[in-house]
């Protein structure tokens, strides 16, 4: 994993929610990453918005399923469904609402969070306005 961050900016956010946005980014970039991959988180200024970025080598997204990655209940293709469980009487959970709920924790703080592939991967930013 690697990371960046500029510190030149503040945002009037609610911490825990806005985290558990970026947690989920974050923790989907690293289950869909292989062990030889690396993921790259940034967090920059640009205008009056702060940007966070996660990028993974997940392969990429198919190109029609990007509008929908968002969409509560989208889960893709069945390459990026987690099989298996996590752990004893532990389904593991498949539902396709973690990216809605990220979607809709940004728009709740007056931001936007969109996603595009990049060679070997995608990446998704989330864009919060500053204070």
């Amino acid at each position: 994993m690697r990371g960046s961050a500029d510190d030149s900016g503040c945002v009037d956010a609610d911490a825990v929610e806005v985290g558990r946005a970026l947690t989920n980014l974050l923790v989907n970039a690293i289950r869909h990453t292989p062990d030889d991959g690396t993921v790259e988180v940034s967090a920059t200024m640009a205008a009056d918005r702060a940007l966070f970025a996660v990028a993974d080598r997940c392969g990429g997204i198919p190109p029609q399923d990007l509008p929908r990655v968002f969409d509560l209940g989208f889960r893709g293709e069945p390459a990026r469904t987690p099989e298996g469980d996590d752990g004893p009487g532990q389904p593991r959970m498949r539902s396709g609402i973690g990216l809605a709920i990220v979607r809709g924790i940004i728009e709740a703080h007056g931001g936007a969070v969109s996603v595009h592939n990049q060679p070997g991967g995608c990446r998704f930013v989330v864009a919060l306005p500053t204070s």
